[in-house]
């Protein structure tokens, strides 16, 4: 238990008399507490050392098939067997071994104790052999739980503070659920899938089973009809008036989110305006509870994008967007389903009204919804040259739309966005990372 037999004397001392004794019985040595954090500490550095000396030989393992030699299938089970880690530890200590072959200073870092594994496995989602000295000073002194909120929504290659886009942090919930609950889960996945008409994520789910409790679940609970003039945003987001970064509020903490929820929500929401000051406002829907009731009868309480089944989960969106002077009125309103209404405001999906006024639905590349997307020089002729019938089909439609949903995930306004895409032009056939500096300097000239 005791590398050392000076550590054994120590603790011993330590705690000599210290259970069930008085005051009376022993007088406190000043120093105790000392003694007991110098312990700890040690303790955690030979931890951290044996953690490196682990991966080294990890790495060897990997190397020469060490699982085989036992009859085992996969190194991970040869760990959980041997050194009792589950499947997903042992991938992560995998992960982690083959990533430091690559960052000795973080490798070292680890091997000295300087940092404890925990943090080390954060720092190596994000290091590499030019960044692993700036992530290694950013993270001293800080916590795992600090470290990982560093290393939250970026690459391998960035740099500690650089711009993060929101939509990229991704987190974890893990629950504790009974079989009725995980065979509800698996009817109410199934339910939505069903009126989407396809695959829907683990995200998708839980959102929009939390926006159908928070936006009048209750009302539904209780076995009446849910009241169709009511916003179907009852959820808390500030939108910073200046620079437009929208926050919601979640468990009593502020989480930055996309530019498009906050465009999202402006459709369809319950503003309580200013609430920093003395003077607060009266509560507003931003489209009034008698014309969105209207609205959704007239679209028979379900999404109007073509082939979708949604009916339960409806959102009412503005074809032309407020900001450009869009109004709250019948032609200029129309009811969406939650995903369908994402992909608008994320760029994949474009709504107009046609002359006879019945709404028409594109891809972002100008096709109508739901139309197969033109073949590409790799689909057609794999690695080969494109021939121009090919070419002229819808290469350039395909980077106009790449480029202005690009824009658009980064918080432009729609018109602004299809409008520098329209400035690329010119240039189709350069890669887009090309095409989007290009767009993003045609949308910031005056």
């Amino acid at each position: 238990m005791f590398d050392r037999d000076d550590e054994r004397v120590e603790l011993e001392s330590v705690l000599d008399g210290g259970v069930g004794s008085t005051s009376a019985d022993r007088a406190p040595a000043t120093d105790d507490w000392r003694r007991l954090d110098r312990a700890l500490r040690g303790i955690a550095k030979r931890r951290a050392a044996l953690d490196a000396e682990e991966a080294r030989w990890l790495v060897a393992a990997q190397r020469i098939a060490l699982h085989r030699r036992f009859g085992h299938a996969t190194l991970a089970e040869y760990l959980e067997r041997t050194l009792g880690y589950g499947p997903r530890a042992a991938r992560e200590r995998l992960r982690v071994a083959t990533a430091l072959q690559t960052l000795p200073k973080i490798a070292d870092a680890l091997a000295r104790g300087a940092q404890s594994y925990s943090a080390v496995r954060e720092l190596t989602r994000v290091g590499r052999d030019d960044t692993e000295a700036a992530w290694l000073t950013a993270a001293a002194g800080k916590t795992v739980h600090e470290i990982e909120a560093m290393v939250a929504g970026r690459r391998p290659g960035d740099l500690p503070g650089a711009e993060v886009d929101p939509a990229e942090i991704r987190r974890s919930l893990s629950l504790e659920i009974g079989p009725e609950t995980l065979a509800l889960w698996r009817d109410a996945r199934l339910a939505l899938e069903l009126e989407r008409g396809g695959a829907i994520s683990d995200d998708e789910l839980l959102a929009t089973m939390c926006r159908e409790l928070l936006g009048g679940g209750r009302a539904a609970a209780a076995g009446d009809a849910r009241p169709a003039g009511r916003a179907a945003y009852q959820i808390a987001l500030t939108v910073c008036p200046s620079c437009d970064r929208t926050t919601q509020d979640g468990g009593g903490r502020a989480i930055e989110v996309p530019p498009a929820v906050g465009a999202r929500a402006r459709c369809d929401a319950t503003v309580l305006g200013r609430v920093d000051g003395d003077d607060v406002g009266r509560a507003a829907q931003t489209v009034p509870p008698r014309i969105r009731r209207a609205v959704i009868a007239r679209d028979h309480g379900r999404c109007r994008v073509p082939g979708c089944r949604s009916s339960r989960f409806v959102e009412v969106h503005h074809v032309q967007p407020r900001a450009q002077g869009g109004r709250h009125t019948m032609d200029n309103l129309i009811s969406l389903c939650g995903g369908h209404h994402d992909a608008v405001h994320a760029g994949r999906l474009r709504i107009a009204r046609a002359a006879s006024g019945e709404p028409t639905f594109t891809h972002a590349d100008g096709r109508p919804y739901g139309a197969p997307a033109p073949m590409t020089t790799r689909t057609r002729h794999g690695a080969g040259r494109a021939s121009a019938d090919a070419s002229r089909s819808g290469s350039h439609d395909d980077s106009r739309g790449d480029v202005e949903q690009a824009l658009r995930e980064m918080g432009f306004p729609a018109a602004e966005a299809r409008a520098a895409a329209a400035a690329c032009a010119g240039h189709v056939g350069q890669p887009l990372e090309e095409l989007v500096r290009r767009a993003l300097r045609a949308a910031h000239q005056p």
